[in-house]
C-alpha cells in the first residue's frame, strides 16, 4: 500500500506586509486595466502641470496690465491689449489651459470609473475563484480562516479606492513638482519649510492607521456576527419563524448591540487619533504662514511686483494643496494596503488536502467545444495511476484513524479500525455528536486524517487525485444544496458532461421518484427553482430531497462509493420509506455508507457499525446486534417504541 510520505498538518495564513500588499495590488491594477491606467497617468501629468502654468501666465498678465496702466491710460483697452503680444498670448494661454483642464477632468473621471470597475471585477473574480476551487472545507469551518475570508470581502471594495487614490497621487505629484520648483525661486528655504512642517502629521496619521487596522482585525469576528444577524433578519429561510415567534425585536437588538460594540471600539481610536493629528496639522500651518508673510513683506518692500505677489501667493497655496493631496493619498494608500492584505492572505492560502497532478489537458478541446466551463474538468476522473489502482476492488480499509478539526485539540474520532467490503452496505449509527458525519467527511476526502489511514482498493486515499476520488463518489447529504437555478441544472450538476442530455436527466428524475412533479411544471426541466429567482417555484422538503438524489444518480454509472449522510432526518415516515426504497435500488452492487441516527434502513444493511464518543463501539448485522443486547439494541427498541 503506497502513500505520500508527509502531509501538512495545519493551514496557516501567510503574513503580508503593507508594502507587499501595495505592490501586488498595483500588479492587479496593471493587469486588470492597463489602457485605463496609462490614460489616467497621461491625463494627470497634464492636469498636474496646468495650475503652475496658469499661475505663471497670471503673473505675466498682472505685470503687463500694471505697466500699461502706469504708462498710458487709454479709452480703448481692447486695441491696447491686441497691440501687446505678451498680454494677448498670456490671456489666450490661460483660457486654453483652463479649457484643457475642464476637458481632462471629464475624460479622467470616465477613465477612473472604468478603472475602478475593471479592477473590482478582476479582484472579486480572483477571490471567488479561490474560494470556489478551494478543496479544503476547513475554510468554511475554521473561525480564523472565516475571519480572513470576511476581511478579504471587505478588502475587495477597498481595491476600488486604491485605484482612485493612485489617480489622485499621480495628480498630486505633478502639481507638486512644478510648484515646488517655482516656490524655490522665492527663496531656497520656502519648499524645505513647507515639506518638513508636514512630516510629523504624516507620521502620526500612519501610526493611528496601524492601530485602527489592529482593531479591525480583532473585530472581524464581530463583523461576521453582524452579517449573520443581518442574514437572519433578511434571509428567506428565517422569514417565517422570525415572524411567527415574534423574534424581530430580539434580532434587531442583537444586531444593534453588535454594531455599537463594533462602532464604539473604532470610534475611541479615531477620536484620539483625530485630536493628535489636528495638533500636528496646526503645526504644519506654520510652514505655510512663514513663506506667505515673507512674500507679502517683499511686495511691500518693492522686491516683488504685483504679478510676483499673485504668483508666489498662488504657489504657496498650490504647494500646500499638493502636499495635502500627497499626504492624504499616502495615508489612504497605507490604509488600503492594510485593508487589502487579507485578499492576498486568502489567495496565498494552501489547503491541507494535497492532490497528485491530474492530466486533463487532452480533454479540454472536446469539453470547450461542447460549451463546458474549463473548471468542470475538476470533476473528471484522471487516467493512468488512479484508474489502474482501482481495478482491484478490495473495498475500504480504515486503520487506526483519528481526526481533530483544525484549531481544536480534541479528537472527534479516535483510533478507528474498520473494513468495508466491495458492494457492501454499511450503516453508521449513533447518537448526535458520535462522530458519524466526521467519518463521512473523511471518506469523501473533505478532510484528511490527523493520523491513521483510509485505504481504497489497496491505496491510501490521499494518493489519488481529489478529482478522481470525487468523481467516483455519489453523495446525498442531510444539508443538500438547493441551487438557485433550473431543474435541469439542479439535477445535471451531478455530471456536468450530461447537462444537455435530457434522456439521462429524465432517467435520474424518474428513478428519484420526482418525475410526476417535474412533468407537471409548465417549463419542465427549465423551471427555475427558488423563490429568489424570477418566476421561480419552491419545492417541499421531500421533493428537494429527491432532486438531490437525482443529482447523485447522474454519476451512478461511474460512482463506486455511495455516501448517504442523514438522508431522511427531516422527512415524514411515508416519504422516508419511499426514499429507503430508492436507496435499496441504487445501492445494488455499490459500496454504500449510510450515516444515520434513524434506524429504519439499518435492518436491510449488510452490516451496522455503532459509533459512540468517536469510536466504533459495536459492529455486526441487525440480528447480531439485537441479540447482543447492547447500544444498538437499546437505540432500536427506543425508536421502535415511538412508532407504536
Amino acid at each position: 500500500m503506497s502513500r505520500p510520505d508527509t502531509y501538512p498538518q495545519t493551514m496557516q495564513p501567510i503574513q503580508i506586509t503593507t508594502f507587499q500588499a501595495l505592490r501586488r495590488s498595483l500588479g492587479l491594477i496593471i493587469k486588470a486595466a492597463p489602457i485605463e491606467l496609462r490614460n489616467i497617468i497621461i491625463l494627470n501629468i497634464v492636469r498636474g502641470a496646468a495650475p503652475s502654468g496658469v499661475l505663471f501666465l497670471d503673473k505675466l498678465i498682472i505685470d503687463e496690465v500694471s505697466k500699461l496702466l502706469s504708462q498710458t491710460p487709454t479709452a480703448q483697452p481692447l486695441a491696447l491689449m491686441l497691440s501687446h503680444p505678451i498680454l494677448l498670448w498670456s490671456i489666450g494661454g490661460v483660457l486654453t489651459l483652463k479649457l484643457i483642464a475642464d476637458a481632462i477632468d471629464t475624460t479622467s473621471s470616465f477613465a477612473a470609473t472604468s478603472l475602478r470597475y475593471r479592477v473590482q471585477g478582476r479582484v472579486e473574480g480572483k477571490v471567488l475563484e479561490k474560494v470556489a476551487n478551494f478543496d479544503d472545507i476547513a475554510l468554511f469551518e475554521n473561525p480564523e480562516l472565516l475571519n480572513i475570508l470576511e476581511l478579504a470581502k471587505t478588502g475587495v471594495k477597498q481595491v476600488q479606492q486604491l485605484a482612485f487614490s493612485i489617480s489622485m497621487t499621480i495628480t498630486g505629484i505633478f502639481i507638486f513638482i512644478p510648484s515646488i520648483g517655482l516656490a524655490a525661486s522665492i527663496a531656497w528655504w520656502v519648499p524645505v519649510v513647507m515639506v518638513v512642517s508636514s512630516l510629523p502629521s504624516i507620521h502620526i496619521e500612519r501610526k493611528y492607521l496601524k492601530l485602527i487596522w489592529r482593531v479591525q482585525k480583532k473585530q472581524a469576528k464581530i463583523s461576521r456576527e453582524m452579517n449573520l444577524s443581518a442574514t437572519v433578519l433578511t434571509g428567506q429561510e428565517y422569514a417565517k419563524e422570525l415572524r411567527l415567534f415574534g423574534l424581530q425585536e430580539l434580532w434587531l437588538k442583537r444586531w444593534q448591540g453588535q454594531f455599537l460594540q463594533f462602532f464604539s471600539e473604532m470610534q475611541q481610536i479615531r477620536k484620539k487619533g483625530a485630536i493628535v493629528v489636528l495638533f500636528w496639522s496646526i503645526f504644519s500651518r506654520i510652514g505655510v504662514a512663514l513663506p506667505f508673510v515673507y512674500v507679502v513683506a517683499g511686495a511691500l518692500g518693492g522686491r516683488y511686483t504685483l504679478g510676483d505677489l499673485a504668483l508666489y501667493s498662488g504657489l504657496i497655496v498650490q504647494v500646500e494643496t499638493s502636499l495635502q493631496l500627497l499626504i492624504g493619498n499616502y495615508t489612504n494608500l497605507y490604509d488600503i494596503s492594510l485593508g487589502v492584505s487579507p485578499i492576498f492572505q486568502l489567495l496565498d492560502l494552501k489547503p491541507e488536502l494535497q492532490s497528485p497532478l491530474v492530466n486533463v489537458a487532452s480533454r479540454l478541446p472536446s469539453l470547450l467545444s461542447h460549451g463546458q466551463d474549463a473548471r468542470a474538468t475538476t470533476q473528471l476522473p484522471s487516467h493512468g495511476q488512479d484508474a489502474r489502482a482501482t481495478k482491484n476492488k478490495i473495498g475500504i480499509e480504515i486503520k487506526d484513524l483519528s481526526f481533530c478539526y483544525p484549531g481544536s485539540t480534541k479528537s472527534t474520532i479516535a483510533n478507528i479500525d474498520l473494513t468495508i467490503n466491495p458492494g457492501e452496505m454499511l450503516v453508521l449509527v449513533g447518537e448526535n455528536g458520535a462522530g458519524k458525519t466526521t467519518l463521512g467527511k473523511l471518506l469523501g476526502r473533505l478532510y484528511d486524517p490527523t493520523s491513521g489511514t483510509i485505504a481504497w482498493n489497496g491505496q491510501d486515499l490521499r494518493s489519488y487525485s481529489l478529482a478522481y476520488v470525487r468523481s467516483r463518489i455519489a453523495v446525498v447529504m442531510q444539508d443538500y444544496a438547493r441551487f438557485p437555478s433550473t431543474v435541469r441544472e439542479n439535477v445535471g450538476f451531478g455530471d456536468l458532461l450530461s447537462l444537455s442530455d435530457d434522456t439521462a436527466i429524465n432517467a435520474a428524475i424518474s428513478e428519484a421518484g420526482i418525475a410526476a412533479k417535474v412533468n407537471s411544471l409548465e417549463q419542465g426541466l427549465e423551471t427555475p427553482l427558488g423563490k429568489q429567482l424570477e418566476d421561480g417555484i419552491d419545492l417541499s422538503g421531500g421533493q428537494w430531497q429527491r432532486i438531490a438524489i437525482a443529482r447523485a444518480l447522474m454519476r451512478l454509472s461511474t460512482a463506486e462509493v455511495l455516501i448517504f449522510d442523514e438522508p431522511t432526518a427531516a422527512l415524514d415516515p411515508k416519504t422516508e420509506y419511499e426514499i429507503y426504497s430508492i436507496f435499496r435500488q441504487i445501492a445494488a452492487g455499490k459500496t454504500t455508507i449510510v450515516i444515520s441516527h434513524r434506524l429504519g434502513l439499518a435492518k436491510i444493511a449488510d452490516r451496522i457499525a455503532v459509533m459512540e464518543n468517536g469510536k466504533i463501539a459495536e459492529i455486526g448485522t441487525h440480528d447480531e446486534l439485537i441479540a447482543s443486547n447492547g447500544i444498538y439494541c437499546s437505540m432500536f427498541t427506543r425508536q421502535a417504541s415511538s412508532y407504536i
